[in-house]
């Protein structure tokens, strides 16, 4: 029987697009697969995603017994969007509005699933990779960051594409086996990681009917302390001991300038190793507040040897 790609494509070509006053409803759905990569100096977080776009289309509906009862079809999408040469249907313009790389380059092309009745479902898979304003880096290495992503159409208002949440959720977590991360430095929080919420730009002057609806993600990971507490905190706590344990050595003994001067170095040490993962901001760690305490702490060691040493041999004259 005569497939009925041939009749829609036909159909949808030549139907002139009208204007909708409240928008084609269009449903966006993210599941949100794994944590790829966290980058805190760029600022951007690259995650692993299958993103999901729902909308009607009448021009994209047959009658399932004039084609030997096939009740959907798949078109093939290229280019990210309807706007390559080989798309087949049209897809709505929605883009990450505070984006480092965009759906286009991030998201595989995909054929697109439409049923008789003119729904339209297109899933991809790929990365996400927005510029963040990350919120929670203060509490470094104990920190939850959290970063925004918003997602609209940039060429349509509300009036012509309304993007909302699907089946009023908008997003999920995981559910396949390759899911989830292990031996990673970063992880979505274990309980409620994702956040979506609806905002709606109001209209500009020049077009006062015409709002921006658009859907903002909050996605929060966790980052795996453990081994910064091992390879610094720890070692830098010891070595902060053993530079007041200078105190008791006499002061004739010449290792005593030593130690302390040991103190110093590794807490120099420690502090230039951390901040090559850290950006250079005028914003302070917490990592960087016990850093500056534990300098401190050498530095007093150090400067109660000299004065000691000072005194000692300046009455032995």
């Amino acid at each position: 029987s005569e497939s009925p790609a041939n009749g829609i494509i036909s159909s949808s070509s030549s139907s002139s697009s009208s204007r909708r006053k409240y928008g084609v409803p269009v449903e966006l759905d993210i599941n949100f697969h794994r944590v790829f990569h966290v980058d805190v100096i760029s600022p951007t977080i690259d995650l692993i995603v299958w993103f999901r776009l729902l909308w009607a289309d009448p021009r994209l509906t047959w009658d399932p017994l004039d084609y030997g009862n096939l009740t959907k079809t798949w078109f093939y999408v290229a280019d990210g969007s309807a706007g390559g040469e080989t798309s087949e249907i049209w897809t709505p313009d929605i883009q990450l509005w505070n984006l480092e790389t965009g759906l286009a380059d991030g998201l595989e092309d995909a054929y697109a699933i439409v049923q008789h009745d003119g729904r339209v479902y297109w899933s991809r898979p790929g990365h996400l990779r927005p510029a963040c304003k990350f919120d929670g880096l203060d509490r470094f290495p104990f920190d939850h960051l959290t970063c925004q992503m918003e997602f609209g159409s940039w060429a349509f208002s509300g009036k012509y594409i309304r993007l909302a949440k699907a089946d009023g959720v908008g997003f999920s977590v995981g559910g396949s086996d390759t899911a989830g991360q292990s031996y990673n430095e970063f992880s979505f929080l274990p309980r409620d990681p994702i956040q979506c919420r609806i905002r709606v730009y109001p209209p500009y002057p020049s077009s006062p009917d015409e709002d921006w609806p658009v859907l903002l993600y909050n996605v929060t990971v966790r980052r795996a302390w453990q081994p910064y507490v091992r390879g610094y905190l720890t070692v830098q706590t010891i070595l902060n001991v053993v530079g007041f344990s200078a105190f008791w050595l006499p002061p004739a003994c010449g290792e005593r300038m030593g130690l302390s001067i040991s103190a110093i170095l590794a807490a120099v040490a420690s502090e230039i190793v951390i901040s090559a993962n850290l950006p250079q901001a005028s914003e302070y760690t917490w990592f960087q507040k016990f850093s500056l305490l534990s300098l401190a702490f050498a530095f007093l060691s150090l400067m109660e040897s000299v004065a000691v040493l000072y005194f000692y041999y300046k009455r032995s004259e």
